[in-house]
């Protein structure tokens, strides 16, 4: 066998060898290996990875993230909670309420409801703090899940701070009763989609016209729009129309 082949078959038999052995360490040191593990499978070629079914050979984002106010919002194609891939754009025409959240933001529980059902994962809920279905119908008279607004999640986050699994995104769903067929959906957040911009996104929220154009923007704890005193006001007035 030539020596450059051989070199090349024994790195990477001992790269095969240390990969469970580094992963090992970092479980028990604490540290979960998922963070590195997703920033390593976004930097591979998108039509390796999808090809071993690592995640879509369509973009996650198709134009400008994160969202700008007064544009065109782009449109997310991600698999939603019963593992479907969803366009974010098959909804233009209808008004769409869009959540960022991470599981194991307190403030992102409670959002989501878990005041009435408790927290998921483990995690804690935020005190005083009601869901924005509840709140939608006081500060909007809107009912979320419905034709005319679709309510969308969008969970960037998972247990260990970096994109969540498959299964998580159906806990969820299923914890808080997301029903797909009630136009409340929740998308799985795509690796490629986060960086600490999108980490001071949460929590927050979009609200999305029918002309599929970013009206309000209340996201993070310095939002451009207050939630009750903006955005909410915002979806009643654009529902009458």
């Amino acid at each position: 066998m030539p020596r450059p082949i051989k070199s090349i078959l024994t790195i990477v038999a001992v790269t095969i060898l240390l990969i469970p052995i580094a992963l090992t360490v970092l479980k028990v040191s604490g540290h979960s290996p998922r963070p590195l593990v997703d920033r390593a499978i976004n930097a591979l070629p998108i039509n390796l990875t999808s090809t071993v079914g690592l995640r879509a050979a369509e973009p996650a984002v198709i134009g400008h993230w994160p969202p700008v106010s007064g544009q065109k919002f782009p449109d997310l194609v991600l698999a939603d909670q019963s593992g479907q891939t969803v366009h974010l754009s098959d909804f233009a025409g209808k008004f769409i309420l869009v959540e960022y959240a991470a599981i194991p933001c307190m403030g992102c529980q409670a959002f989501a409801g878990g005041k009435q059902r408790g927290g998921f994962g483990g995690f804690s809920v935020q005190p005083g703090l009601d869901s924005i279905e509840n709140y939608s119908q006081k500060y909007a008279g809107v009912e979320l899940g419905s034709k005319d607004v679709v309510f969308v999640q969008v969970l960037l986050y998972g247990k260990s701070l970096s994109a969540p699994t498959q299964a998580e995104v159906e806990g969820w769903a299923q914890h808080f009763g997301m029903d797909r067929e009630d136009y409340k959906i929740v998308l799985r957040g795509d690796p490629s989609m986060l960086s600490p911009e999108t980490y001071e996104m949460i929590p927050g929220f979009h609200l999305i016209d029918r002309d599929f154009v970013l009206r309000s923007d209340s996201c993070g704890h310095h939002p451009a729009d207050d939630l009750y005193a903006d955005l909410l006001p915002m979806l009643k007035t654009l529902a009458r129309e």
